[in-house]
């Protein structure tokens, strides 16, 4: 998955849970998807955005910077589980 893919992703999930602030609040997401498709790769994407929308449908909206944790989490999931990339 291309970052600007879950960035549109994570927008229709906003947008469906959180009214209308899923444009503005998604398109800040993605330096983050960006950063997790320089270090790791589309499945990292995915993954994230997958974390991202989970906390979104549960009701929260999450920060960049706890968009940013989140991606950490799962960079570091990677490295442990395949070697890295």
């Amino acid at each position: 998955m291309r970052p600007e893919e879950a960035v549109r992703q994570l927008e229709y999930a906003i947008d469906a849970s959180l009214d209308e602030e899923g444009r503005r609040s998604a398109a800040g997401f993605r330096p983050t998807f960006e950063r997790v498709a320089d270090r790791g790769d589309g499945e990292a994407v995915y993954a994230l955005a997958g974390r991202l929308a989970g906390e979104v449908t549960d009701g929260a909206c999450p920060s960049p910077a706890e968009a940013n944790a989140t991606a950490r989490q799962v960079l570091d999931d990677r490295a442990y589980t395949d070697g890295g990339t």
